[in-house]
């Protein structure tokens, strides 16, 4: 775990957490973590959690005989940095996409700006088609940052291809 800590040991703004293993007879043949109640990812570089609150990180290695540790976890808080980029943010319990209800958690995504503020589904998109591939990008970066899970990614994803959004 990397990240600046307040003096209650809590990351201020955002944690990395990086994961290694070894297996000197077989060797590694792959890593894999869990986020919260996410399910298990394949771990292919560190993964940076931004969103504030509590967080619990679990992780196993396999070897290339199919052996898999038993699961470790760490856990951690997060709190924000201070600054709020979005003074006036969507606070709506969920992600809602022009009247849609995701069902995801609507969460700060660590600097002040929920879900909702990033998507913006009032900001002026040339076409549909462009604020799906906006709403793409932003919850792609979001999954990297650990704040979703690909399950979450897609319920926005598809929410923002059934709306009328930029049509």
């Amino acid at each position: 775990m990397t990240g600046d800590r307040n003096d209650d040991g809590a990351y201020v703004g955002g944690a990395t957490v990086t994961v290694t293993a070894a297996d000197a007879e077989s060797g590694v043949a792959k890593i894999e973590y869990a986020l919260d109640s996410a399910g298990w990812t394949t771990y292919t570089a560190a993964v940076a959690v931004r969103a504030p609150g509590a967080h619990t990180v679990r992780y196993r290695a396999t070897d290339t005989a199919g052996n898999t540790a038993a699961e470790q976890s760490t856990t951690f808080t997060v709190v924000a940095d201070g600054s709020d980029r979005c003074p006036d943010s969507d606070t709506r319990a969920t992600v809602i996409i022009d009247g849609g209800d995701t069902g995801v958690a609507n969460m700060d995504t660590g600097d002040g700006c929920t879900i909702n503020d990033l998507i913006d589904e009032h900001a002026d998109y040339p076409g549909h088609a462009e604020f799906v591939r906006h709403v793409e990008a932003v919850t792609a970066a979001l999954v990297t940052a650990g704040t979703l899970d690909r399950r979450q990614q897609g319920a926005i994803v598809r929410a923002a291809a059934r709306s009328d959004v930029g049509a």
